[in-house]
């Protein structure tokens, strides 16, 4: 009797540790299916706010992620910068975005409003593999990808007029190009870079942008089009009211692919970058998928696919880029190293005062 009892324990003992395994087994099937690190957030929807234009390649490059972490990334695409901060700050108590993509210089005005959330370093862990440049010095959303801004310009255009093509930001407002120039307007992302570049090389200097802003002002008229939004300068090339301006380097196939014969200068005064941050938006619905979102934008693998999915440059040290793509984008420790930087605070702080003059004095309405 004892020997059967003894057996009848022993067998119930293996079913026991049977459906243990048996459970162990499913709970690992189900981490593979929902992430590899196991987190199912059960079908979230992670809303990022982002240009208009970078929706369908955000969405393609972030196809791993919605698979891996079970959710679904939802883009709000706000045209323009100023837009899209605009939005951030109506809705800073009840925020409908958890991430937001905005230039650098506007992503400093949100953090001085206090919209973000500060980058939790044990999520996001591939800081040290970013340029120094792509970091940010208060702990906010790092860089994930620039853009490059120069001279370029239709050289048929220039040849049918013989006229020789400008090397820097100052030549743009001599005469001989009158009517032929699209510049970024004061409010957008380059405008303030611009301005303080040419103040720098005229003997001025960030503080003191007088001597840029005088010569806006005395050479106005010369200038076809002060623009907000690339599409503008991009109809303006395809309709030939302009065949010069200061532009983002990842404009240029589409130029060229349209028929012209577009050339790109590196102006005298330096080519500048845009990069693009990434943030958390603080209150968001979605905080801890959001952090995870910035460590997968910024990860190796991601940013050798950020070129050909979003073409824009890769901030990540060790990242790859198709030797076709170079031809344009910046890419690699020397070619970073060459753009001109700036002092976003000080820029953040000083550019409403410059809106106000140049909106007074230059591109008066």
């Amino acid at each position: 009797m004892k020997k059967r009892l003894l057996a009848l324990l022993l067998a119930g003992l293996m079913v026991m540790s049977l459906a243990a395994c048996g459970s162990d087994a499913q709970e690992e099937t189900t981490g593979e299916e929902t992430g590899t690190d196991g987190q199912d957030f059960g079908g979230a929807e992670l809303v990022v706010a982002t240009w208009g234009w970078a929706e369908a390649g955000l969405k393609e490059l972030a196809a791993d992620f919605e698979e891996t972490y079970n959710c679904t990334i939802v883009v709000d695409p706000t045209s323009g910068n100023g837009d899209r901060l605009n939005k951030l700050m109506s809705e800073k108590n009840a925020p409908t975005a958890d991430v937001a993509m905005l230039t650098k210089s506007f992503a400093e005005t949100g953090a001085q409003e206090g919209l973000f959330e500060p980058i939790d370093t044990s999520v996001v862990t591939s800081l040290d593999h970013l340029y120094d440049f792509a970091l940010d010095a208060n702990g906010y959303g790092p860089c994930y990808s620039l853009c490059r801004y120069g001279i370029m310009y239709n050289a048929d255009a220039l040849a049918e007029l013989n006229l020789d093509p400008p090397t820097s930001y100052q030549d743009l407002f001599d005469d001989k190009y009158a009517g032929m120039v699209a510049l970024p307007d004061m409010t957008s992302t380059a405008g303030p870079y611009m301005l303080v570049a040419m103040a720098e090389a005229m003997g001025g200097s960030q503080e003191d942008v007088t001597p840029a802003m005088e010569l806006m002002q005395e050479k106005k008229d010369n200038i076809n089009l002060w623009y907000t939004a690339s599409s503008d300068v991009v109809n303006a090339f395809t309709t030939g009211e302009a065949n010069i301006t200061v532009f983002m380097d990842i404009n240029m196939p589409g130029l060229m692919e349209s028929g012209l014969n577009m050339v790109w200068v590196d102006a005298a005064e330096g080519s500048f970058a845009a990069p693009a941050t990434i943030n958390v938006v603080k209150g968001c619905q979605n905080p801890e998928l959001a952090q995870l979102f910035v460590e997968y934008m910024i990860s190796d693998e991601v940013q050798s696919r950020v070129a050909e999915t979003m073409n824009e440059a890769p901030v990540n040290k060790n990242a790859t880029m198709p030797e076709e793509l170079k031809t344009y984008l910046a890419f690699g420790e020397d070619a970073m190293s060459a753009l001109k930087q700036f002092d976003e605070t000080y820029i953040a702080s000083a550019k409403d005062g410059w809106i106000d003059t140049f909106q007074r004095t230059v591109n008066v309405q």
